[in-house]
């Protein structure tokens, strides 16, 4: 059988990345892998040339690209998250009694594969296919902040910030400063930022470290108060990892049958 042993060291290298699930620089990579500091450079090099690295200036680290993120999304195809998710989808719904959207990211863009609307008269409604811009509301914001802030930048730059509501953050420095918050507390919140009198919160979906999908609860803001968004925020997050958890053994078991 023909042996690559760079292959297999850069596979290694890859793993250990996603293992850890943070930010890795040369020199720890190359001591917990037992690898020479220029190898391991040399990989990471090329790796980060295809997109499956991507390289922090300040820092220096190498943490998971987009290429990666789009080899995840493929395995787990947009109608296996439907139907995984789709059970606890029905659960959050008859909890919130809001709308509750699933969506997954493609290319600059995020795609609604799911919905479910509440029991009441008055309520949001969209439709399955319905695409909105990767910079634009509460899927945008929590899409991004998965991401470096060199990608998000990049992301900016071709796309934009538009004001779609007086509430609208259309200043990049900001934007980044919301991101953060974002990455703190694990979900994104909207409040009329895209609609006016709508008020929405989101959770990221993973496959292992990879973002996927995203669900979220959208209300009118009269009805998804402060009063009401904790505990909407709190099952969100709930639903979000439970989906997570029945996923990322799930990707591993077709990858291995695809192979």
């Amino acid at each position: 059988m023909y042996d690559a042993p760079i292959l297999k060291k850069a596979i290694e290298v890859l793993k250990l990345i996603v293992r850890e699930g943070r930010p890795m620089g040369t020199t720890d990579i190359a001591r917990s892998l037992a690898l020479s500091k220029s190898t391991t450079f040399g990989i990471l090099k090329s790796l980060e040339e295809e997109g499956i690295l991507v390289k922090d200036p300040s820092s220096k680290k190498f943490n998971t690209g987009n290429t990666l993120f789009e080899l995840a999304r493929k395995i787990v195809r947009s109608t296996d998250v439907a139907v995984v998710a789709r059970p606890f989808l029905v659960r959050l719904l008859e909890a919130v009694d809001e709308t509750v959207l699933l969506g997954i990211r493609e290319e600059d863009e995020v795609k609604v594969v799911d919905i479910l609307e509440g029991h009441k008269d008055l309520k949001i409604s969209s439709q399955i296919g319905t695409r909105t811009e990767l910079t634009a509301g509460v899927v945008g914001k929590i899409f991004l902040s998965s991401m470096e802030n060199e990608e998000v930048l990049g992301v900016l730059e071709r796309k934009g910030l538009h004001r779609y509501t007086p509430n609208s953050i259309v200043d990049p420095d900001r934007y980044l400063e919301e991101l953060e918050k974002t990455r703190a507390q694990g979900y994104a919140i909207d409040r009329e930022e895209f609609l006016k009198g709508v008020t929405a919160v989101a959770a990221l979906i993973y496959s292992g470290h990879f973002p996927i999908a995203v669900v979220w609860v959208v209300g009118f803001s009269s009805s998804m108060g402060d009063e009401k968004l904790p505990a909407v925020i709190s099952l969100l997050k709930a639903t979000a990892e439970q989906i997570s958890t029945r996923l990322s053994p799930f990707v591993l078991v077709k990858a291995s049958r695809e192979r």
